[in-house]
């Protein structure tokens, strides 16, 4: 892992938290009737699309970033059947390779900030936690976590004690949609889109005490101007998916502009390569209907 050089500056040596929920059962923003719902949330057919995005956008996403001075948190639920919690675990080990840069939290069902909350309790002890959300089907780009460095080393020489007694946020409102559903107009089942977000909730960050607001217990488009935020324009720094089972009902609008011949962006095979992987399940004839 990259370790912090002695005269950094100390938010630039404040742990990276990537905060992922995988099917967890309580309160934590998601608007779809499985959220609540224990026998939608843990159907096979659910679990296994999941588990299918999971491994070929979120965890590649994050085994490829050029800085690795992160952790990851799944938080899941302890309703999760067995067989899921097995192959969440195989995944993690797989894409990381060591089980110290990973953690799977399976909590009873609550308000998700709660255990969230717990946790950094217990493993950042009195520290400020630079939180990352990151749902199970979305990914970042491989550059992140070195600009998301750079950017908390400027913001520490120009607000020092940042996240000490109010939270703080990051947002990269610049990014990819993979569509992998029929879109309104009747094209294709799977395309890529660039959009832009304010203070989107893929790899929207907040800087803050870890006994604190946690990035799991805020409106993510409200609690960024309420308490402040640094916009981060520039290159697209995240990838999200769409399709039949997502916790809410994103289509493309104006906002959408249409990548033609993504296969050929130029720098997109570096930043994304999750995207050209062999495996990719968007990548096999037919495997859109699937998703």
């Amino acid at each position: 892992m990259t370790m912090p050089q002695a005269d950094a500056a100390p938010l630039q040596q404040a742990p990276i938290l990537v905060v992922t929920r995988f099917s967890f059962l309580g309160s934590s923003g998601w608007k779809s009737d499985a959220s609540r719902d224990p026998e939608l949330l843990f159907t096979r057919d659910r679990l296994e699309l999941r588990l299918r995005l999971f491994r070929a956008v979120t965890l590649p996403s994050l085994a490829a970033q050029t800085d690795p001075g992160f952790h990851h948190l799944v938080l899941t639920s302890d309703r999760l059947p067995d067989w899921a919690l097995a192959a969440l675990t195989e995944a993690c080990l797989q894409a990381y390779g060591d089980a110290a840069r990973f953690s799977i939290l399976a909590s009873r069902p609550t308000l998700a900030r709660n255990p969230l909350r717990t946790f950094m309790e217990q493993r950042f002890p009195g520290q400020v936690v630079v939180q990352v959300v990151l749902d199970d089907d979305d990914g970042l780009a491989s550059d992140y976590m070195s600009d998301l460095r750079h950017q908390l080393a400027a913001l520490e020489a120009d607000k020092p004690g940042l996240g000490e007694e109010s939270p703080y946020f990051i947002s990269y409102p610049l990014g990819y949609g993979l569509v992998l559903r029929g879109d309104p107009s009747g094209g294709g089942a799977a395309g890529l889109y660039l959009h832009r977000y304010p203070f989107i909730n893929a790899g929207l960050v907040l800087i803050g005490a870890g006994s604190g607001k946690n990035i799991l217990g805020i409106d993510h488009r409200a609690a960024p101007r309420r308490f402040g935020a640094k916009v981060v324009p520039g290159k697209p720094m995240f990838l999200r998916s769409l399709h039949d089972f997502n916790d809410s009902r994103v289509v493309p609008g104006e906002r959408w502009s249409q990548v033609a011949d993504w296969e050929a962006e130029p720098g997109l095979r570096s930043r994304f390569s999750c995207l050209f992987a062999e495996d990719a399940p968007w990548g096999r004839p037919g495997m859109e209907d699937q998703i």
